[in-house]
This record gives C-alpha cells, sequence and structure tokens, in this order.
C-alpha cells in the first residue's frame, strides 16, 4: 500500500528528497564556515601561532594532528586582549577540541611543542557555524522519522511464515 503524495511521488520518495536537500545544505554551511587550515614543523620549546577572526558568537574548534604519537603540545586559544579561552595539554597523535566565543574578535592558536623532540603539526582552526545547522537537521531528523514510519506501515501488513 503506497500513499500518493503529488503525482506519483510516493511517501518513501518524498522523505528521501528531503533528507538529500538537508544533507547537502549541512555540508555546503560545512563549506563556507570561517576555518584556516596550516602545516608546522616546531622544533623542541618552539612556539607557533594561527591567528583568525571569527564573527558573532558561537563555538569554535581546532583539529591538531601529528606525525608522532608521543607527544606534549600546548594549546591555547588567545582572544585580542590576550585572555585564555581554552588551554590544554595535547598528547595524541590526532585531536579536535572546541571553545565558545561570545564576540566578535580575533582569535589566536598559539601551540608550544614541549615534547624533547621536533615535531610536525597540521593544524585547523574554525568556526563550527552551529547556529546554521538547526534547520538542515529538523529537516532530515523529520525525514527519517517518515522513512521509518512509512516502512512500518509498508511492513506491517506483510505476514512471515512462522516454522512450526
Amino acid at each position: 500500500m503506497t500513499i500518493i503524495v503529488y503525482k506519483g511521488l510516493t511517501v518513501f520518495r518524498v522523505a528521501m528528497i528531503v533528507v538529500a536537500i538537508g544533507s547537502i545544505w549541512i555540508g555546503i554551511v560545512f563549506s563556507h564556515a570561517i576555518k584556516d587550515h596550516e602545516k608546522f614543523n616546531v622544533d623542541r620549546l618552539d612556539s607557533v601561532s594561527m591567528p583568525l577572526v571569527l564573527y558573532g558568537n558561537g563555538i569554535g574548534f581546532y583539529e591538531i594532528y601529528s606525525n608522532q604519537y608521543d607527544n606534549s603540545i600546548l594549546a591555547k586559544i588567545l582572544d585580542s586582549n590576550g585572555n585564555y579561552l581554552d588551554m590544554r595539554t595535547i598528547t595524541n597523535k590526532e585531536t579536535v577540541n572546541y571553545f565558545v566565543f561570545e564576540h566578535t574578535d580575533r582569535f589566536t592558536l598559539e601551540l608550544t611543542n614541549l615534547s624533547t623532540n621536533p615535531v610536525q603539526l597540521t593544524v585547523e582552526f574554525g568556526d563550527t557555524k552551529y547556529q546554521e545547522l538547526f534547520i538542515p537537521s529538523l529537516m532530515i531528523f523529520i525525514g527519517v522519522c517518515v522513512l521509518i514510519f512509512a516502512g512500518y506501515r509498508r511492513l506491517r501488513g506483510y505476514i512471515t511464515a512462522q516454522p512450526e
């Protein structure tokens, strides 16, 4: 039993279209987010910094990948006044951390190598744009719920043979 919605489009097709549109929308939001990507070679007890202007308020992020497992990297997020928003010691090969910012400002990610060896770092620093993800996330959620409900309605009518 299929329910016709509009000119041959079934509930399944409409739900799949809604999920696809929401997914593409999220991809577009992520691709237009403010972010910077750089690679650094950091000697022992040396520091590098990455400035970035973030607008409004939101949640910022930084991803750090290194070429070795036994790291000790001090990561600090500073605003333009020198206030610390976040400070962590990173000891693994790959890490993602988040910080909250409440106004438009120039933020700086400062990395200090506390390891005994030089380290190569690949760093991405930016804004998550979480405020713009509500509508497409809601579209995906509604589409998936409709798919589950329509699948349930379709399978409810089938009788499965049970062994005796």
